[in-house]
């Protein structure tokens, strides 16, 4: 008797089971075609970023090497290229590269290149600041001290990771420009913030000493004469003869 159980256990149990295969057989048979679809796609979709990502590695190293070798204008012409047709990352390094190339020649353009990617909303907010970072040293170097300050402005923000830097190049600018005071506030802010970096304190102190020098000592001032006490007469002239 036992058997004979088991055996019409075993016939339920297949007919469930064919009853939940013909139920159920076109989701299965959808799903892993999909599955299989979705693989295939990924593959495919990761060997051509490869291969786009060698490519444009190779094609960044020739254009470097052409920075290397002197060829500026060459150089700009390949980065931009690059720039254009790569992978984003590979493509903002060249943008980088480009404008860097350009301030050998044509700071102005290099200017305007560094401040193209800084208001790019497709670049990612480090790569703006630095963008920002480069143009106002090249503005600088240039003596333009406002459009500089435009630029460094907005990275002397609490928990900029290019505060001090900025701060930096805002303190020699004011004290190349004999602007003293300011110089001297800036300086005080990098010496006094234990954040800043000990080499860039240190480098702080040397400016303030050599705006000490520039400024010069202040006279100290007359001393006033006691209580009760004439001041000294003036001496009187010499006779005439």
């Amino acid at each position: 008797m036992s058997d004979i159980f088991h055996e019409v256990d075993e016939d339920i149990r297949r007919d469930k089971a064919a009853n939940l295969w013909k139920r159920y057989q076109t989701p299965v048979i959808v799903g892993a075609f999909l599955v299989v679809v979705a693989t295939g796609a990924y593959s495919f979709y990761e060997s051509n970023r490869i291969k786009a990502a060698e490519g444009a590695n190779v094609r960044f190293s020739a254009a470097a090497a052409l920075a290397m070798q002197g060829k500026g204008a060459e150089a700009v012409a390949a980065f931009e290229a690059l720039a254009k047709d790569s992978p984003r990352g590979y493509a903002t390094l060249a943008r980088l590269r480009a404008a860097q190339e350009l301030a050998q020649s044509d700071k102005a353009k290099a200017v305007a290149a560094f401040d193209a990617i800084s208001e790019d909303k497709g670049v990612d907010k480090l790569t703006q600041q630095v963008a920002k970072l480069r143009a106002g040293l090249i503005l600088l170097e240039q003596g333009e001290r406002q459009k500089m300050a435009d630029r460094l402005g907005e990275l002397v923000t609490a928990n900029g990771p290019f505060r001090f830097t900025a701060q930096e190049l805002l303190g020699l600018d004011a004290l190349q420009d004999s602007d003293f005071n300011e110089a001297e506030r800036v300086f005080k802010l990098i010496l006094n913030d234990q954040e800043a970096p000990h080499a860039m304190r240190q480098r702080a102190g040397a400016y303030k000493a050599l705006l000490e020098a520039a400024r010069g000592a202040a006279p100290p001032p007359a001393a006033a004469p006691a209580a009760g006490q004439d001041a000294a007469p003036a001496p009187a002239a010499p006779a005439g003869k």
